[in-house]
């Protein structure tokens, strides 16, 4: 795995949110760090703190922050993990475990895309054990597909 640089480790662009006291001025990710972690903004008084942060934003955030190539990678593991749990096979961040198989036909069908196009930038280790994920992916769809 590649070191984070100081630009992906920032929380969120400058221009992704919007002043706290609900202005159209740009926010500084120092002031919405600021409101989370003091609670002063009005959407976290009623924000639990078991609650997790919508991760599609997290991830789009963190895409804006890497390379193309890496973020293909990370990208990989994502819909790799998603596929498992899609399957019923790994319970999701609350301990529920829930079976979608169109889900995870999708997602491996993404991961078997994204390899075809990082491929050329993997190692042979890598390339084979992405491959064999891949396959275990798809060996364990057929079987579950099988027991419906």
């Amino acid at each position: 795995m590649e070191p984070i640089n100081d630009t992906q480790s920032e929380a969120m662009p400058e221009t992704a949110a919007t002043a706290p006291e609900g202005g159209s001025e740009p926010a500084s990710a120092e002031a919405v760090e600021a409101s989370i972690d003091t609670g002063d903004s009005e959407n976290n008084s009623d924000r639990s703190d078991d609650r997790m942060p919508d991760a599609s934003s997290l991830i789009a955030m963190a895409g804006m922050h890497m390379e193309t190539q890496a973020l293909m990678h990370v990208l990989l593991s994502v819909f790799h993990a998603h596929a498992w749990r899609s399957m019923g096979l790994v319970a999701d961040y609350s301990g529920e475990v829930r079976k979608d198989m169109p889900s995870a036909q999708t997602a491996i069908d993404c991961l078997a895309f994204l390899l075809s196009k990082v491929e050329g930038t993997l190692g042979d280790s890598e390339k084979r054990d992405v491959q064999r994920r891949l396959m275990d992916l798809r060996m364990n769809y057929v079987a579950k597909m099988r027991e419906e």
